[in-house]
C-alpha cells in the first residue's frame, strides 16, 4: 500500500515538472516568457485587440507600473502575418496569447526600453536591473467592440475619480479645519466678501486677480495680479465658481480634476487628475474681450 502511494506521488511530481517545462514558451525570434495561468486556448486574429492589465517590476521588488491600481487596463492590435518577422518578441508574444493566458517575460533595462518604450534609457536609472512584465490577457474583441468598450471604460473612470476627488477634497477640508459651501457639479468654494457687487455671467468678459496651486502638493503653477478673459473659455470650474463673485468679492476655489485639466492635466504643469485650489479676486465684468488692450470692454 506505501509503495503505491509512493509510486502515485512520483507520478503526480513527474507531471509537474512537465508542465513546468511546458510553461516556458520562446517566440520566433527567440523571445521567452513563461506561461503562469493558461487560458481558453483561443488566440487572437488579425486586427483583434488583446486588452490586458499588467504589472512592472524591476528586480529591486519596485512596482513601476500597476495597471489594476491605476484602472487602466492597456491594450495591442494583432496585425497581419506579413508583420510578424519585424516585429519584435513582446509583439510576438501576444500573437500567442488568448483569453485568461497570464504570462511573465523578463527583460533587461535597455532591452525593455528599445523595444517597449523605443526610447534610450533615462540617465539615473540602473542599467544593471531586469524588469520583469506581469501580462493578464482580460479581453480579445474586433476593433468595433473595443471602441465601444473604451467609452464605457473612460465613463467607469470618470465616476471613480469623481469620487475619489470629493473625498481627497473633504480630507483638506477637515485637515485645514476649512468650512466650505459645496455645488451640486462638485465644486468646493469660501466666499469671503459678499458686497452686492454686480457677478458676470458666462457669456461676459471677467478681469481677476488670482493664485492657483494643486492641492496634493500646494504647489502654486500660475497666478497674475490682472487677468482679462472670456469666461466661456475657461476651465469648467471657473465658469461655475466666478459668477458666486459680484465685483470686488473674493473666494477660494476647490476644482475637482473633471472640472480642471481632467485626465490629461497640462504637460509639464499640472499632473493629470490634479485638484486645483484658486484663491481669486473679481476685479471687474466687461461685456466682451478686447484682443487689442487684452482687458474687458464695458
Amino acid at each position: 500500500m506505501n509503495m503505491i502511494k509512493i509510486s502515485n506521488v512520483l507520478i503526480v511530481l513527474l507531471m509537474l515538472c512537465m508542465a513546468c517545462n511546458d510553461s516556458e514558451k520562446k517566440t520566433p525570434n527567440g523571445f521567452t516568457f513563461k506561461v503562469v495561468k493558461a487560458g481558453d486556448g483561443v488566440m487572437a486574429k488579425a486586427q483583434e485587440i488583446l486588452v490586458f492589465d499588467f504589472m512592472l517590476r524591476d528586480s529591486k521588488d519596485s512596482v513601476w507600473s500597476d495597471s489594476r491600481k491605476e484602472g487602466s487596463p492597456a491594450a495591442v492590435q494583432i496585425a497581419d502575418s506579413a508583420a510578424q518577422k519585424t516585429e519584435n518578441g513582446m509583439l510576438q508574444m501576444f500573437r500567442m496569447l488568448s483569453k485568461g493566458d497570464s504570462v511573465n517575460a523578463t527583460m533587461t533595462i535597455g532591452k525593455f526600453f528599445k523595444d517597449i518604450v523605443r526610447a534610450p534609457t533615462p540617465q539615473g536609472i540602473d542599467s544593471t536591473m531586469s524588469l520583469s512584465y506581469l501580462i493578464q490577457v482580460k479581453e480579445v474583441m474586433t476593433m468595433e467592440k473595443f471602441q465601444a468598450y473604451q467609452v464605457e471604460m473612460a465613463a467607469k473612470k470618470k465616476v471613480i475619480q469623481k469620487i475619489k476627488d470629493q473625498n481627497l477634497i473633504k480630507k483638506y477640508l477637515g485637515d485645514n479645519n476649512i468650512t466650505a459651501q459645496q455645488d451640486s457639479s462638485g465644486l468646493y468654494y469660501v466666499l469671503y466678501t459678499n458686497k452686492g457687487g454686480i457677478k458676470p455671467n458666462v457669456s461676459q468678459c471677467i478681469e481677476v486677480k488670482y493664485k492657483g496651486k494643486t492641492m496634493v502638493d500646494d504647489k502654486v503653477f500660475d497666478q497674475s495680479e490682472k487677468l482679462a478673459y472670456p469666461l466661456n473659455q475657461m476651465m469648467e470650474g471657473w465658469k461655475l465658481g466666478i459668477p458666486l463673485l459680484g465685483i470686488g468679492d473674493s473666494a477660494t476655489l476647490f476644482i475637482p480634476s473633471d472640472l480642471g485639466y481632467g485626465p490629461q492635466g497640462y504637460p509639464g504643469v499640472i499632473p493629470p487628475n490634479s485638484i486645483l485650489i484658486f484663491d481669486v479676486q473679481l476685479l471687474t465684468v466687461g461685456s466682451e474681450f478686447d484682443q487689442v488692450t487684452k482687458s474687458c470692454k464695458k
